[in-house]
């Protein structure tokens, strides 16, 4: 892929972009694209952008805002996206911090600047004498040319990293996910999370490059979109497809059974044609949450539960997986029919691994997606870009003798014990997470000796969910030493974005949960 070509063969493309306005399906060809991109290019060098420009971006997902982002990425300046992280920050001295040269926003954010300087436009509206506001920038790494943007990445540990996103990176590093899913003219690829999360915009690239579809909405309307605007594949994190299986979990125990015992005896017919056609019949509510037209479900972005894939597996509709980091771009895919759920499936093309002492998975990439971080915490660039070619993922893990990639957990949540004994919380929470009445669960070192761990049941209102967790922690304490003097502290309320222990990109926010109700510690229960 070439970012020169890209914008240019959009002129000749059949795809189109989907979106809802005022809840009616609206497209818009790549070609119309082509010729808009073009007339903003127009309108931001009369403004003074020129390559190299700083342009931050703060607006929702829209037609307008992809435009922008491709004319500024065909004029050679650095476009740097504000995460919704940001949403209470959004001010002047925000961009004095990243020295940005002009800030494009929607009309809706005019609050922001009430006296609206010269260098802040609109890209939804009108733009009286907007003029780019020179800044000195006096760091300079040698790798100007090959920066296409500045974005902010968030992982569930807590903290916002800056990471300067390669061009080269992107163009070697999209074909080979592209060609592992297997994508066709047909499909039509819907995208709900904000553009501002860099893999939103990665995958837009690559729909028009390979001119299929693509479905544009927000979490908001995420449900009418699947409805209205048809489309053939979905990517959404592990805490989508969760709540199907809460959903599941919480029908009627007769119900439940039956869909379960109908779901096991129709996966072992060998016909996947004739086991999607028996899914869609026996399973229809399950799959009409999905769209008539869906044909394939990914996931990833964090670990992913096995009984969720097993679920999926049984109602037969394709989930696959995918691991990947902001820093390397896509790793692995493992397609719906890889029914190995210990695994993140297999590297994708011209990606390599290799394992550190204690585990830690490094990849080697020609063109890694990112060059280097603009901010993170002291030390972090260097632990991460360990070489021109090589990131440490922070993952443990190993390959397994078909070659798939188990993940182990992250290596800075390895809680060590006073016992000197060495914990991947992860591993615990796999467990716990297992049990039909967890939604989400969060194990840390306590005040004292022993681990804590907090639940978010699927339930709260099961008066009796409370007793099979603490049987499953108890039970648990049988096989894992470090679980014998457990704290249980159940939350009042689900995890969620609003009430911020889930970040913008859907990924529990471990660092938040832990400050709010890990001081509780009156629900200790003791198991030995």
């Amino acid at each position: 892929m070439d970012f020169q070509k890209l914008i240019e063969s959009m002129r000749y493309k059949n795809g189109s972009l989907w979106w809802l306005e005022n809840g009616a399906r609206v497209g818009r060809s790549y070609s119309t694209l082509h010729q808009d991109v073009q007339e903003a290019r127009r309108t931001l060098a009369r403004w003074g952008v020129s390559a190299g420009t700083r342009v931050g971006l703060y607006a929702p997902n829209s037609w307008r805002w992809l435009v922008y982002d491709l004319a500024l990425i065909d004029m050679g300046a650095v476009s740097i996206p504000f995460t919704e992280d940001f949403r209470n920050e959004i001010s002047e001295g925000l961009l004095e911090r990243y020295d940005i040269e002009l800030f494009l926003t929607a009309k809706a954010n005019a609050r922001f600047f009430p006296k609206r300087p010269p260098h802040v436009g609109f890209i939804d509206g009108e733009n009286d004498e907007v003029r780019v506001l020179p800044r000195t920038n006096t760091l300079l790494f040698g790798d100007e040319q090959d920066q296409l943007s500045w974005v902010f990445s968030s992982g569930s540990s807590g903290g916002l990293k800056g990471l300067v996103i390669s061009r080269k990176g992107v163009m070697a590093t999209l074909p080979p996910i592209m060609d592992a899913v297997g994508l066709s003219r047909g499909d039509c690829f819907l995208l709900f999370l904000p553009l501002s999360n860099f893999q939103q915009r990665y995958l837009c690239f690559g729909a028009i490059w390979y001119d299929f579809d693509v479905a544009l909405t927000d979490f908001t309307r995420l449900f009418s979109a699947i409805e209205t605007l048809h489309p053939t594949i979905l990517l959404a994190p592990p805490v989508f497809y969760q709540m199907f299986h809460a959903e599941h979990l919480n029908k009627p125990r007769w119900k439940r059974w039956w869909q379960d015992i109908l779901g096991t005896l129709v996966s072992v017919i060998p016909s996947i044609r004739m086991r999607r056609s028996l899914g869609r019949r026996f399973f229809k509510d399950f799959h009409e949450k999905f769209g008539c037209r869906t044909r394939m479900l990914i996931t990833g972005m964090a670990p992913i539960r096995p009984n969720v894939l097993r679920l999926f597996d049984r109602m037969q509709i394709p989930l696959s997986e995918a691991y990947g980091m902001v820093e390397a771009g896509v790793m692995t895919f493992k397609r719906s029919d890889q029914t190995d759920h210990r695994s993140v499936g297999t590297p994708v093309r011209d990606v390599d691994f290799s394992f550190g002492e204690d585990g830690e998975i490094f990849v080697h990439r020609t063109h890694p997606v990112t060059l280097r971080y603009f901010q993170c915490v002291e030390g972090e660039n260097e632990r991460t870009f360990v070489g021109p070619q090589t990131i440490a993922t922070g993952d443990l893990g190993q390959m397994d003798t078909r070659g798939r990639l188990i993940i182990w957990g992250r290596k800075r949540e390895v809680i060590a014990m006073p016992s000197g004994e060495k914990i991947h919380p992860e591993v615990i929470e796999r467990e716990l997470n297992s049990c039909p009445d967890v939604a989400n669960s969060v194990v840390f070192m306590g005040h004292g000796p022993h681990l804590s761990c907090i639940v978010s049941l699927n339930n709260i209102q099961d008066i009796g969910a409370m007793q099979r967790v603490r049987k499953r922690v108890s039970d648990l304490a049988t096989m894992q030493s470090a679980a014998r003097f457990m704290d249980v502290v159940f939350a009042p309320e689900a995890f969620s974005i609003e009430n911020g222990l889930l970040r913008p990109n859907m990924k529990i926010d471990r660092r938040k949960i832990v400050a709010k109700y890990g001081v509780n510690t009156d629900s200790r229960t003791a198991y030995g």
